[in-house]
C-alpha cells in the first residue's frame, strides 16, 4: 500500500512519517492519502483527528493506526478497483463486439469473392 500524508499538524505528520516510512510515497504513487481535515481529492481519504468522519481518533497508537489504515484501504481502494476493472470489461467487450462484426464481414466478403472466382 502507497501511501501520501497531507496534514496541518506537524507532529501528526511527523508521527505517520515515522509509523509508515516504508510505505511513504508522492501524492501522484499514492493508493490512499492521509490527513487532519476533509479535503476534496480524486484518490481515497484516511481521516484522523477527533471530528465525526474521522477514520481513526487522536491518540492512536501504531498498531491501531495500521488495522484502520488497512480495513479503510480495503473498503475504498478495492472497490475502485473493482470499478475499474467493471469499467475496463465493458471496453473489452465492446471491442470483442467489434472485431466479430468485422471478423463476419470479411468472411462474408471473401466468400463472395471466392464464388465470383469460380463462376467466371
Amino acid at each position: 500500500m502507497k501511501i501520501s500524508i497531507i496534514c496541518d499538524s506537524l507532529l501528526l505528520k511527523n508521527s505517520l512519517e515515522i509509523f509508515l516510512k516504508d510505505n511513504i510515497t508522492t501524492y501522484k504513487n499514492s493508493d490512499i492519502v492521509l490527513s487532519d481535515k476533509k479535503i476534496d481529492i480524486d484518490k481515497p481519504l484516511f481521516l484522523i483527528g477527533s471530528f465525526e468522519d474521522a477514520d481513526i481518533a487522536v491518540p492512536f497508537s501504531k498498531s491501531s493506526l495500521l488495522i484502520g489504515l488497512e480495513k479503510v484501504y480495503r473498503k475504498r481502494v478495492k472497490k475502485r478497483e473493482n470499478k475499474k476493472l467493471k469499467k475496463d470489461k465493458k471496453k473489452v467487450w465492446k471491442l470483442e463486439r467489434e472485431i466479430d462484426k468485422l471478423t463476419l464481414k470479411f468472411r462474408e466478403d471473401l466468400i463472395k469473392t471466392i464464388r465470383e472466382f469460380y463462376e467466371e
